[in-house]
């Protein structure tokens, strides 16, 4: 910082430099003269507007400013007349008459919502052209109204496939009006998992870098970006696990990855004996699935407005269980009040606290209690508190997710010491729970997890929790 301080004056006056154009403006392609600047393009050159469009023709999304005479103003490529050519590689479409041949798209603006005396943006509001319809597209780098020229071929694809063969995800199938870049919608997936950045705050920034003068006159396409946002996952997803060309459908969990550390028979681990029994040189750990079992009340749920309307993508294929079965085992199941005897426990004392305005009080679930990997189809919603049918189920969804030849799992539970007395009958009695034939399980309480976690930071070579009794 004390040499940044030295050289912070001639830091600032090249960047005042760059505000201005160079002394000649002329065009860096053909030299003629230059007034329309690229923030997009590396260097910011300047372009006249012949090559502004032909230079962007693969790159739509820039932003450009033009020069005013005495300062840019930022403006858009619909301006110089550039046109989105879709199915033909980007060129005009042989069956179509339009016309493409003018320099500059002649563009009006119709929005009536907007004020006259409104100043030029990098945002226009879209032309009411049917023959050169222009489209509302967000990209990382703002909202853009540019021209759409589909493909008017014998056989051609409809308009919402055109836009997707082209990188962009349409917000309607029918006659789509708005759409999304497959950047855009990775950027907020990525934001959204790693900084917490929800949908609205997302959009919000994306509206500021469109115009951060008048942000709230950029279109507003949260609604739209929510919904593309959650069909994108979905088709990431299926294309990710293997899915995106077979005909078989996905089952419970195949959406989610599990440990790869933990054993899972036919992924890391090979039984080619098929059977649960194991060589006497086998160690007890590998043929052992080590779960945790919790509840979060955070993760909490309204209920919705219009239930009707509410549309399931992925019932049962990630990490949360399919819900109608889940439905039919808390109609049968039997809550059994109880009060733990010998903690005051939190999870056993407010099991049945009900809040009416949630529709989920939480949730809860099992997770590999050596590396904090969530099971699939193992995460279930509390209607009022932790309460055991609830972990009842997911407990058993995860014993059963891939543990063909698994002949133990260590349960590590806050309060297992009250949950396991009855945790057989809860089950025996139940046409939706079940154990994996000839497995054992072994409750812990949490707190031993947690010393023989330290254990294993301290002492690395450790790999045997002998010290615990009969969990070998």
């Amino acid at each position: 910082l004390r040499q940044w301080k030295c050289k912070f004056k001639d830091y600032i006056n090249s960047l005042m430099v760059r505000e201005a154009p160079p002394p000649d403006r002329l065009c860096s392609v053909c030299k003629k003269d230059g007034v329309y600047r690229c923030h997009g393009c590396f260097n910011e050159p300047l372009f006249c507007t012949d090559c502004c469009r032909i230079q962007h023709q693969r790159h739509p999304f820039h932003r450009i400013s033009q020069w005013t005479g005495s300062f840019f103003q930022e403006t858009s490529l619909l301006k110089v007349g550039l046109h989105i050519h879709l199915a033909h590689d980007g060129t005009p479409c042989p069956s179509s008459s339009t016309d493409y041949s003018s320099d500059v798209f002649q563009w009006s603006d119709t929005d009536d919502d907007i004020d006259d005396d409104y100043p030029e943006g990098p945002f226009i509001p879209p032309v009411r052209d049917p023959d050169q319809p222009a489209i509302t597209i967000v990209d990382k780098s703002g909202v853009h109204s540019l021209s759409i020229c589909y493909c008017h071929c014998p056989g051609a694809l409809s308009r919402d496939m055109q836009l997707f063969q082209a990188g962009l995800f349409p917000a309607s199938f029918t006659r789509p009006k708005t759409a999304f870049t497959f950047a855009v919608l990775d950027d907020f997936l990525l934001d959204n998992l790693e900084c917490g950045t929800s949908a609205m705050n997302y959009y919000s920034k994306i509206r500021r870098l469109t115009s951060s003068i008048f942000p709230l006159m950029v279109p507003d396409r949260y609604r739209e970006l929510m919904r593309a946002a959650r069909q994108w996952r979905q088709c990431k997803l299926y294309k990710w696990h293997g899915f995106a060309h077979k005909d078989d459908q996905p089952k419970d969990g195949d959406l989610a990855l599990f440990c790869p550390a933990c054993p899972q028979p036919g992924i890391n681990l090979d039984l080619s004996t098929g059977t649960v029994t194991q060589s006497d040189d086998t160690p007890s750990w590998l043929m052992t699935r080590y779960l945790v079992m919790d509840g979060n009340f955070k993760a909490e749920h309204m209920h919705p407005v219009n239930p009707s309307d509410e549309v399931s993508l992925m019932d049962g294929l990630g990490f949360m269980v399919s819900d109608d079965r889940y439905k039919s085992h808390l109609a049968i199941a039997r809550d059994h009040v109880q009060r733990s005897d010998c903690n005051n426990h939190r999870a056993v004392n407010q099991a049945n606290a009900s809040r009416q305005r949630l529709e989920a009080t939480g949730i809860g679930g099992c997770a590999c209690a050596r590396h904090g990997c969530f099971v699939p189809h193992s995460m279930v919603d509390f209607q009022k508190g932790e309460r055991q049918m609830n972990m009842d189920y997911a407990l058993s969804q995860a014993l059963n997710y891939k543990t063909d030849g698994i002949s133990r799992a260590i349960t590590f539970y806050d309060i297992n010491c009250q949950y396991n007395k009855y945790l057989k009958d809860r089950i025996a009695s139940s046409m939706y729970l079940s154990i994996p034939i000839g497995m054992d399980i072994i409750p812990r309480n949490r707190f031993v997890a947690r010393t023989w976690t330290s254990r294993q930071l301290l002492c690395p070579g450790t790999h045997q929790i002998s010290s615990m009794g009969p969990a070998g």
